[in-house]
Protein backbone atom coordinates (compact mmCIF):
# COMPACT_ATOMS: atom_id res chain seq x y z
CA UNK A 1 0.00 0.00 0.00
CA UNK A 2 1.74 3.79 -1.00
CA UNK A 3 2.24 5.17 2.81
CA UNK A 4 2.82 8.73 2.66
CA UNK A 5 6.66 8.90 2.75
CA UNK A 6 6.60 6.33 -0.55
CA UNK A 7 4.42 9.68 -2.08
CA UNK A 8 7.24 11.98 -0.77
CA UNK A 9 9.50 10.07 -2.03
CA UNK A 10 7.66 9.64 -5.30
CA UNK A 11 7.47 13.65 -5.42
CA UNK A 12 10.91 14.18 -5.10
CA UNK A 13 11.33 12.25 -8.03
CA UNK A 14 9.26 14.79 -10.27
CA UNK A 15 6.02 12.78 -10.44
CA UNK A 16 3.11 15.08 -10.41
CA UNK A 17 0.87 15.38 -7.99
CA UNK A 18 -2.27 14.00 -9.93
CA UNK A 19 -0.21 10.61 -10.94
CA UNK A 20 0.08 9.97 -7.16
CA UNK A 21 -3.46 10.75 -6.51
CA UNK A 22 -4.80 8.47 -9.55
CA UNK A 23 -1.75 5.71 -7.85
CA UNK A 24 -3.69 5.84 -4.74
CA UNK A 25 -7.20 5.74 -6.17
CA UNK A 26 -5.94 2.82 -7.78
CA UNK A 27 -4.85 0.50 -4.83
CA UNK A 28 -8.25 2.32 -2.54
CA UNK A 29 -10.53 0.37 -5.95
CA UNK A 30 -7.94 -2.70 -5.44
CA UNK A 31 -8.67 -3.32 -2.18
CA UNK A 32 -12.48 -3.22 -2.35
CA UNK A 33 -12.41 -5.46 -5.38
CA UNK A 34 -10.46 -7.95 -3.12
CA UNK A 35 -12.67 -7.60 -0.12
CA UNK A 36 -15.79 -8.10 -2.78
CA UNK A 37 -14.04 -11.50 -3.94
CA UNK A 38 -13.21 -13.07 -0.09
CA UNK A 39 -16.33 -11.92 1.25
CA UNK A 40 -16.58 -14.11 5.35
CA UNK A 41 -18.83 -13.78 8.06
CA UNK A 42 -17.84 -13.20 11.92
CA UNK A 43 -18.81 -15.36 14.89
CA UNK A 44 -20.36 -18.89 15.24
CA UNK A 45 -21.67 -21.15 18.34
CA UNK A 46 -19.09 -19.78 21.02
CA UNK A 47 -18.73 -16.29 19.64
CA UNK A 48 -19.15 -13.22 20.69
CA UNK A 49 -20.22 -9.88 17.98
CA UNK A 50 -20.35 -6.59 19.58
CA UNK A 51 -22.24 -4.23 16.91
CA UNK A 52 -23.02 -0.59 16.64
CA UNK A 53 -23.13 2.37 14.49
CA UNK A 54 -21.22 5.40 13.95
CA UNK A 55 -21.73 9.10 12.49
CA UNK A 56 -18.73 9.65 9.85
CA UNK A 57 -19.82 12.41 8.21
CA UNK A 58 -22.51 15.41 10.03
CA UNK A 59 -25.72 16.77 8.53
CA UNK A 60 -25.53 19.84 6.79
CA UNK A 61 -27.34 22.65 6.12
CA UNK A 62 -29.13 23.02 2.98
CA UNK A 63 -28.85 26.47 0.59
CA UNK A 64 -30.09 27.74 -2.39
CA UNK A 65 -29.28 25.53 -4.71
CA UNK A 66 -30.04 22.02 -2.82
CA UNK A 67 -31.80 20.69 0.03
CA UNK A 68 -29.63 19.86 3.74
CA UNK A 69 -27.60 17.29 2.92
CA UNK A 70 -28.13 13.91 5.91
CA UNK A 71 -25.78 12.49 8.70
CA UNK A 72 -23.96 9.48 6.87
CA UNK A 73 -23.98 6.42 9.20
CA UNK A 74 -21.57 3.43 9.50
CA UNK A 75 -22.89 0.33 10.66
CA UNK A 76 -20.50 -2.49 11.92
CA UNK A 77 -19.41 -5.67 14.16
CA UNK A 78 -16.17 -6.90 15.60
CA UNK A 79 -15.43 -10.59 16.57
CA UNK A 80 -14.63 -10.52 20.04
CA UNK A 81 -13.11 -14.09 19.58
CA UNK A 82 -11.13 -13.30 16.35
CA UNK A 83 -10.75 -9.43 16.23
CA UNK A 84 -12.01 -10.00 12.60
CA UNK A 85 -14.86 -6.87 11.94
CA UNK A 86 -16.62 -5.64 9.26
CA UNK A 87 -18.27 -1.62 8.41
CA UNK A 88 -20.84 -0.68 6.07
CA UNK A 89 -22.13 3.13 5.00
CA UNK A 90 -25.80 2.53 5.81
CA UNK A 91 -28.45 5.06 4.56
CA UNK A 92 -30.58 4.81 8.15
CA UNK A 93 -30.61 2.89 10.99
CA UNK A 94 -33.93 1.36 11.17
CA UNK A 95 -34.23 -2.30 11.60
CA UNK A 96 -35.09 -2.63 7.89
CA UNK A 97 -31.82 -1.82 6.96
CA UNK A 98 -29.86 -3.23 9.56
CA UNK A 99 -31.12 -6.36 10.61
CA UNK A 100 -30.34 -7.40 6.80
CA UNK A 101 -26.43 -6.70 7.19
CA UNK A 102 -26.69 -8.68 10.14
CA UNK A 103 -27.37 -11.68 8.59
CA UNK A 104 -25.20 -11.14 5.61
CA UNK A 105 -22.24 -10.63 8.14
CA UNK A 106 -22.68 -12.52 11.04
CA UNK A 107 -23.12 -16.51 11.41
CA UNK A 108 -26.42 -17.53 13.25
CA UNK A 109 -26.32 -18.58 16.57
CA UNK A 110 -23.91 -16.08 17.20
CA UNK A 111 -24.08 -14.26 20.55
CA UNK A 112 -24.55 -10.48 19.86
CA UNK A 113 -23.93 -7.76 22.09
CA UNK A 114 -25.38 -4.22 21.45
CA UNK A 115 -26.75 -0.99 23.04
CA UNK A 116 -30.34 -0.76 23.28
CA UNK A 117 -30.89 0.78 19.84
CA UNK A 118 -34.37 -0.42 19.35
CA UNK A 119 -33.20 -1.73 15.72
CA UNK A 120 -31.78 -4.51 17.19
CA UNK A 121 -35.17 -5.75 19.11
CA UNK A 122 -35.48 -8.25 17.21
CA UNK A 123 -31.91 -10.47 16.66
CA UNK A 124 -33.49 -13.14 19.16
CA UNK A 125 -36.49 -14.07 17.03
CA UNK A 126 -33.73 -14.12 13.61
CA UNK A 127 -31.61 -16.84 15.17
CA UNK A 128 -29.08 -14.69 17.48
CA UNK A 129 -28.34 -14.67 20.87
CA UNK A 130 -28.56 -10.81 22.20
CA UNK A 131 -27.73 -9.30 25.19
CA UNK A 132 -27.69 -5.40 25.35
CA UNK A 133 -25.43 -2.77 27.73
CA UNK A 134 -27.88 0.25 28.70
CA UNK A 135 -25.32 3.07 27.94
CA UNK A 136 -27.46 5.61 29.88
CA UNK A 137 -25.72 4.00 32.92
CA UNK A 138 -22.72 2.05 31.91
CA UNK A 139 -20.34 1.27 29.26
CA UNK A 140 -19.79 -2.07 30.55
CA UNK A 141 -22.60 -3.77 32.04
CA UNK A 142 -21.87 -4.66 35.76
CA UNK A 143 -23.64 -8.19 35.90
CA UNK A 144 -23.22 -9.36 32.35
CA UNK A 145 -20.14 -7.67 31.44
CA UNK A 146 -21.74 -7.09 27.96
CA UNK A 147 -20.10 -3.59 26.05
CA UNK A 148 -18.94 -2.16 22.47
CA UNK A 149 -15.94 -1.31 23.42
CA UNK A 150 -14.01 -3.43 20.69
CA UNK A 151 -16.34 -1.81 17.78
CA UNK A 152 -15.96 1.63 19.03
CA UNK A 153 -12.04 1.40 18.86
CA UNK A 154 -12.54 0.43 15.52
CA UNK A 155 -15.00 3.63 15.02
CA UNK A 156 -11.83 5.73 16.32
CA UNK A 157 -9.52 4.36 14.24
CA UNK A 158 -10.63 4.31 11.18
CA UNK A 159 -11.54 8.09 11.77
CA UNK A 160 -8.62 9.16 12.81
CA UNK A 161 -7.39 7.73 9.38
CA UNK A 162 -9.29 9.61 7.44
CA UNK A 163 -8.00 13.17 10.28
CA UNK A 164 -4.89 12.06 8.59
CA UNK A 165 -5.64 13.08 5.33
CA UNK A 166 -7.86 16.63 6.24
CA UNK A 167 -11.04 14.76 6.33
CA UNK A 168 -12.42 12.83 3.56
CA UNK A 169 -15.04 13.75 0.40
CA UNK A 170 -18.40 11.47 1.33
CA UNK A 171 -18.38 10.17 -2.23
CA UNK A 172 -14.82 8.72 -0.95
CA UNK A 173 -16.06 7.18 2.16
CA UNK A 174 -16.40 4.17 0.92
CA UNK A 175 -13.23 3.31 -0.78
CA UNK A 176 -11.55 4.65 2.30
CA UNK A 177 -12.99 3.03 4.35
CA UNK A 178 -12.57 -0.35 2.34
CA UNK A 179 -8.59 0.47 2.40
CA UNK A 180 -9.21 1.03 6.22
CA UNK A 181 -10.63 -2.08 6.49
CA UNK A 182 -8.11 -4.34 3.53
CA UNK A 183 -5.06 -3.21 5.80
CA UNK A 184 -6.56 -4.27 8.91
CA UNK A 185 -7.22 -7.52 7.66
CA UNK A 186 -3.34 -8.06 6.37
CA UNK A 187 -0.19 -8.33 8.33
CA UNK A 188 2.27 -5.30 7.35
CA UNK A 189 4.61 -7.81 6.77
CA UNK A 190 3.16 -9.56 4.16
CA UNK A 191 1.06 -6.22 2.93
CA UNK A 192 3.02 -5.40 -0.32
CA UNK A 193 2.85 -9.19 -1.58
CA UNK A 194 -0.99 -9.47 -0.42
CA UNK A 195 -1.32 -6.61 -2.66
CA UNK A 196 0.85 -7.65 -5.67
CA UNK A 197 -1.53 -10.75 -5.29
CA UNK A 198 -4.99 -8.60 -5.09
CA UNK A 199 -3.38 -6.69 -8.26
CA UNK A 200 -3.12 -9.61 -10.10
CA UNK A 201 -6.26 -11.33 -9.17
CA UNK A 202 -7.96 -8.60 -10.62
CA UNK A 203 -5.84 -8.08 -14.07
CA UNK A 204 -4.62 -11.12 -14.92
CA UNK A 205 -2.37 -12.25 -17.40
Amino acid sequence: MVSVNVIYCVLQLGVDNKTVIDWCNFMRDVCSADLLRNPFQLGGVGHTVAIDESMVARRKPGNIQGRPVPAQWVFGGVDLNTGDFFMELVPRRDAATLLPIIQRNIVAGTCIWSDQWAAYNTLNNIGYVHQTVNHDQHYVDPISGVHTNNIEARWVACKATFKRRYGVHRRHLPSYMDEYTWRAHHSHDHMLPDMLAAIEQQYPV
